[in-house]
């Protein structure tokens, strides 16, 4: 018996279907925007198809495209190898353009159409393996393949029939030189689709349409790229030199995207560095021009493939002191990647490895980096540790005291026996003395010297965490009273060249004798400072990570005039859903108005993330909440970079793009912890102020957040110039437990 079949044993069919659907629906057009988006930087396959509507200006050429497109599915799938969108281009990229080249030479030849397809197959096959044989050669060299497979085969095809070449040139349309600046827009709009051979505005409009959308300053650096060019090419035809550079004017666009944006992140320098790369493909292509004889050949992607390997190699010669950094995620939009380093390196610093304080009790740096007697040249990058004055005088010196493992990984050495010194004596011939290496698993070595002889107590190839017990301080060694030498190295030999670190979650003074009241997530602490160990606070522990999901339902108050961007308006009710995500970190989602990502990281609760966050509720917990250390106490005191882009809505992508070009991009924040409260019939409480440094016209100067078990925030106030915004919990309700 046949029939429709209702409820949910028919609905499956019906949705497995939709799935399906949708699964080969993406799968196409990864396809079809991947191979020409990458050819343009654009990780985006849906932004990729605009690229496709340009090439269907001329239609010949989407055909030959799309014969391309299927020869490099092709060899890929014989090589068996992974083209993942390649960073300006992959297998499929360079096959489908030297299929539309081909497409382009031979078209006004009149041949039969099969004829064309077949020859033009052939060519994106050949180009598909120069591409795969290159990603081979290059697989352990930081420069990418681009579009090299295409440009090699292209120039092979030109030298094989000039004659085809001049004819299909004759057949485009004639591009004079712009005297206006209606002339010099459309000369812009032609080149940008010159690299596809449709150097129409229409279709150069949609190439700009795709690149704006994908990323804004990725569209800004290659502007600057193609006036850098631009200008040193009518430069050069006032110096009387013959050069044909309307044509290759792509070239100027591309190299200004690559440098400016997309393989070095986006900052102040960024684009300078986009009109050199510019200027310096104009150059190029003056110089191909006349090396080739004003061959076709110089109108390839050469001069800017050159120019980014050149500037590749230029700009990363100086390592950490390069005037600009190298973008480590290019498949993501520039701008967003400049958020999210940018950010990381407000709030840590450069990356560098963290060790936690070796020793507990009250410290003070001997001697610091770059420090007056031994700490120089090679070996700057070392700290020195002793009981501080203070400490001294109460328990005695340092001389004894147990000392841990500052992060995790294996002892790659141990040495042992060499007699203390007494005080005032070193042992110049046993340097380092009794030390340990720890081989570390963030990378590199951490050395502990002039440990006590036989207290060391680990051997070669132990596993240890961080505050793992190693041994007690002595004096052996080249040192003349006790203290604990702390390094990082590049290999495991005591005495090798050292590296930045820093030190992380510790106490130090605001003035010299008060009390160790100023936390510090991360950082280097100067020679003469006065720390010791941030050891947790169990009532502010026990708060900060008891956060449950659950949906949580706020209101708001208002008092005098907010801030357009901060007023909740007529809506006096917030509703956010709190969950886990697979990373274990707490989600307070609004929907649409955008989500909060919390972080309970070993040392602190932070803000990690804002996304897309138009919730006033949200961006003001990004700020006030924007970190809380588990070893705060009530006047504990501590400063952080809120993870907050000025501006919201529809001026958000645009606030994004301004802002790698502005000195402090983001809110810098000073907390001060006003009130904990113990465990009581109505649970702790935590109370903490921050003050905002540069608030800025329309942001807040002041704002206090309340934390409570179980429901996390539950009180937020954000005082402005000219008003005071008030949020409250009004209700929690904890999602149901498995």
């Amino acid at each position: 018996m046949t029939g429709r079949t209702d409820g949910p044993e028919g609905e499956a069919p019906m949705g497995a279907t939709v799935l399906a659907r949708r699964v080969s629906v993406r799968g196409v057009v990864e396809a079809f925007g991947q191979s020409l988006g990458s050819v343009f930087f654009i990780g985006q396959p849906w932004l990729g198809l605009l690229l496709w509507g340009a090439l269907l200006s001329r239609p010949a050429l989407a055909l030959f495209a799309l014969c391309g497109l299927l020869s490099g599915v092709l060899v890929r799938g014989i090589l068996r190898v992974q083209d993942a969108p390649g960073l300006g281009g992959g297998v499929k990229a360079n096959a489908l353009l030297t299929a539309v080249v081909t497409g382009w030479m031979i078209g006004p030849m009149g041949m039969p159409w099969a004829q064309q397809l077949v020859l033009a197959a052939a060519a994106a096959m050949a180009a598909a393996l120069v591409t795969a044989a290159l990603m081979r050669v290059l697989v352990r060299s930081f420069l990418p393949v681009l579009l090299w497979g295409y440009c090699l085969v292209a120039a092979m095809l030109f030298s094989i029939c000039p004659d085809c070449t001049v004819r299909a040139a004759y057949t485009m349309p004639v591009w004079p030189m712009p005297t206006d600046a209606l002339g010099w827009l459309g000369s812009f709009l032609r080149s940008m689709a010159s690299l596809m051979y449709s150097p129409h505005a229409v279709a150069g409009v949609l190439v700009c349409i795709a690149v704006v959308l994908w990323s804004r300053a990725m569209f800004l650096a290659g502007l600057a790229g193609w006036l850098g060019g631009v200008l040193l090419s009518l430069g050069f035809q006032r110096l009387g030199l013959s050069f044909v550079w309307l044509p290759l004017s792509y070239n100027y666009f591309i190299a200004g995207m690559a440098l400016g944006a997309v393989i070095f992140l986006p900052g102040r320098l960024s684009l300078p560095v986009a009109a050199v790369a510019g200027a310096l493909t104009a150059f190029f292509g003056l110089v191909l021009q006349y090396v080739l004889g004003w061959s076709a050949t110089s109108y390839l992607p050469v001069s800017s493939a050159l120019v980014i390997w050149v500037g590749m190699g230029a700009l990363t010669l100086a390592g950490e002191r390069a005037i600009v950094e190298r973008n480590a995620m290019p498949g993501e939009p520039p701008e967003q990647r400049w958020w999210v380093e940018a950010c990381w390196r407000a709030r840590y610093g450069r990356p560098v490895p963290l060790f936690a304080v070796p020793v507990t009790g009250e410290l003070q740096i001997a001697q610091g980096f770059d420090g007056r007697i031994s700490h120089t040249g090679i070996y700057r990058h070392a700290l020195d540790f002793h009981r501080s004055p203070a400490a001294e005088a109460v328990g005695g010196s340092i001389w004894g005291a147990a000392v841990t493992a500052p992060a995790p990984g294996t002892i790659e050495r141990a040495h042992d026996g060499v007699v203390d010194n007494p005080l005032g004596v070193s042992n110049y011939a046993e340097k380092w003395g009794n030390h340990v290496v720890i081989r570390l698993d963030a990378g590199g070595w951490a050395m502990l010297a002039h440990l006590q002889q036989g207290t060391v107590a680990v051997v070669p190839g132990a596993r240890v965490e961080t505050g793992s017990y190693l041994g007690r301080v002595g004096n052996s060694g080249r040192s003349p009273v006790p203290h604990l030498h702390l390094q990082l190295q590049g290999s495991p030999e005591p005495g090798a060249a050292t590296r930045p670190f820093r030190l992380a979650n510790y106490f130090t003074a605001e003035a010299p004798a008060a009390a160790l009241t100023r936390w510090h997530a991360s950082a280097v602490p100067p020679e003469g400072e006065v720390l010791v160990l941030a050891q947790a606070n169990p009532v502010v522990y026990n708060t900060l990570v008891g956060m449950a999901p659950g949906t949580a339902v706020w209101t708001s108050e208002v008092q005098g005039d907010i801030p357009r961007v901060f007023n909740p308006g007529q809506a006096h009710v917030q509703q956010l859903q709190v969950r886990i995500d697979s990373l274990g970190e707490q989600v307070l989602d609004a929907g649409q108005q955008g989500r909060l990502v919390l972080a309970l990281d070993p040392d602190a609760l932070r803000v990690m993330a804002l996304d897309d966050a138009s919730a006033p509720l949200l961006r003001l917990l990004a700020m006030g909440a924007v970190s809380m250390p588990y070893a705060a106490r009530v006047g504990t005191r501590w400063s952080d970079v809120a993870p907050v882009v000025p501006g919201g809505g529809w001026w958000r992508p645009w606030a994004l793009l301004l802002a790698p070009y502005r000195p402090h991009p983001f809110p810098a924040v000073n907390n001060i912890c006003t009130a904990i409260e113990e465990p009581g019939p109505s649970g702790s409480l935590l109370e903490w102020v921050s003050i905002l440094q540069n608030p800025g016209a329309s942001g807040p100067h002041k704002l206090t957040c309340q934390f409570a078990p179980l429901r996390g925030p539950v009180k937020l106030q954000a005082e402005f110039a000219t008003g005071v915004l008030t949020f409250r919990l009004l209700s929690f309700e904890p999602a149901p437990t498995v």
